[in-house]
């Protein structure tokens, strides 16, 4: 079921709000959000309540209804038909992408075709939103998950990011809501979590050792067991790694030790 349009009539003229009222409560799909007189009133309701559609005067005083609409973040803005006795703002009003564009008196059938043609907008603003979304979201994974052959990771670097060869990089451990990236060298944060590289991270080639660690097998160079019966791994860099009690077994199969 389609959402009501919720509208805010903007008009400094008692009369032509209720007009614009009467014409919105007899429109099926149609919720009015609230009244102002001006445009700073309308910052007020826009602060605290959800608004689809600004129907919108542009002469009234303290923030005239052109200035009101040029303020408003394009990502954010409601649809915005004006409504007026001015045609000679029609181009001005149009280079700012409004909805639409209605001459008092308004006729009903007029005002439902600009509501048409904000719901369209706001459908179409929606969609352009939700393909940007997506289109970040596969960017950043193919920037996060390694590739099967060689593979690389981004990681913090100063002010930057730095591209590691995964065949540099000898265990990942959690930090918070971070992972460390260690090579022979040094330590790296990674705006990543532990969980989501152990699983897109190649098997063949990783292992959870720990809950909060992930090895590189071409890395580990020495497999010894303590006292205490724990499995500790030695890597390249002469790093010491515990091995959990759960997964030993599993660990030791896939070093092949």
């Amino acid at each position: 079921m389609t959402s009501p349009l919720r509208v805010l009539v903007v008009d400094d003229e008692a009369p032509a709000r209720r007009v614009l009222a009467r014409m919105l409560q007899e429109s099926p799909g149609i919720e009015v959000a609230g009244f102002a007189c001006n445009g700073m009133e309308a910052l007020d309701v826009l602060a605290r309540e959800r608004v689809d559609v600004l129907l919108l005067d542009i002469e009234m005083p303290q923030l005239a209804g052109i200035e009101l609409a040029a303020r408003l973040s394009p990502a954010v803005a409601p649809a915005v038909v004006f409504v007026t006795a001015w045609p000679q703002y029609a181009v001005r009003a149009f280079e700012m992408q409004v909805a639409d564009y209605l001459l008092k008196p308004v006729r009903p059938e007029r005002l439902a075709q600009a509501l048409e043609h904000a719901r369209a907008q706001l459908h179409a603003h929606n969609a352009t939103q939700r393909v940007a979304a997506l289109e970040a979201s596969l960017r950043t994974l193919r920037e996060r998950v390694p590739a099967e052959d060689g593979g690389e990771v981004w990681v913090e670097w100063g002010t930057g990011r730095l591209r590691l060869s995964l065949d540099d990089i000898e265990w990942f451990a959690a930090d918070g809501d971070y992972v460390q990236a260690h090579t022979a060298e040094r330590g790296y944060l990674m705006r990543d979590a532990l969980n989501r590289l152990a699983s897109a991270l190649p098997a063949t080639r990783f292992v959870r050792v720990h809950r909060s660690t992930l090895v590189n097998l071409a890395a580990v160079v020495r497999v010894a067991t303590a006292a205490n019966g724990q499995l500790l791994l030695t890597t390249r860099s002469g790093a010491t790694l515990a091995v959990g009690r759960r997964v030993k077994a599993r660990v030791r199969g896939a070093l092949g030790a």
